[in-house]
């Protein structure tokens, strides 16, 4: 997971991949504070304590620093999530309100994560190569709500398709409402309302 860090000193030799994901962490960082104009190669740099010769070595410029910063994210939160379905718990209940906890996590419910996202968002209306990996995103992540709600026991009274779209609009809207104030909307009522929402759509059989 990329995670953003302070602009600190770097030793002198680095391992090359700890170096390129230092540089992606200082441009989820830039993105968060200073949004996708105010992330330029320079900041980023800045941010990362690395030399500007050392960005154009591990990408080909500054948008394809941001470009391969959204790609690598989206694989991260999909893998992340495909790992909570994958687990071997026989309850596919738990699996997808697991599915619910990470999303409110730490790790992806942040102000940093939000505004990097938002940042995201606003080129992915202007650019073409950010609109590609972003409805690819989309579409793997349905896919993945689609497969969890697939293999609950009284799936079917409403198409497993219609059931992820309605549980992906929920998720969304919690979850910028809780990234932008924990205080109204805690986490564990967050994770609550999704669940609640799934047994609505799909409802469990010991809850008649």
């Amino acid at each position: 997971m990329i995670e953003p860090k302070p602009p600190r000193r770097r030793a002198s030799r680095q391992a090359p991949d700890v170096r390129r994901q230092d540089l992606l962490a200082a441009t989820i960082n830039c993105l968060a504070r200073l949004g996708p104009r105010g992330a330029t190669g320079r900041e980023i740099c800045r941010q990362a304590g690395v030399s500007h010769g050392l960005l154009r070595h591990y990408f080909t410029d500054p948008e394809n620093l941001l470009l391969e910063t959204y790609l690598e994210l989206c694989n991260t939160f999909i893998a992340r999530f495909a790992d909570e379905l994958r687990a071997p718990d026989p309850d596919p209940w738990k699996a997808l309100d697991s599915f619910f906890a990470v999303l409110f996590s730490d790790e992806w419910a942040s102000f940093d994560i939000l505004g990097a996202w938002l940042a995201f968002w606003t080129l992915v209306r202007n650019n073409q190569d950010f609109a590609k990996v972003s409805e690819d995103f989309n579409r793997r992540l349905r896919e993945l709500l689609q497969a969890g709600v697939a293999r609950l026991p009284t799936a079917g009274r409403i198409p497993h398709a219609d059931v992820a779209a309605i549980l992906s609009a929920v998720m969304d809207g919690l979850w910028l409402e809780y990234c932008l104030s924990p205080d109204r909307l805690p986490r564990e009522r967050a994770i609550e309302l999704c669940s609640l929402t799934l047994r609505r759509l799909v409802p469990q059989v010991d809850s008649f």
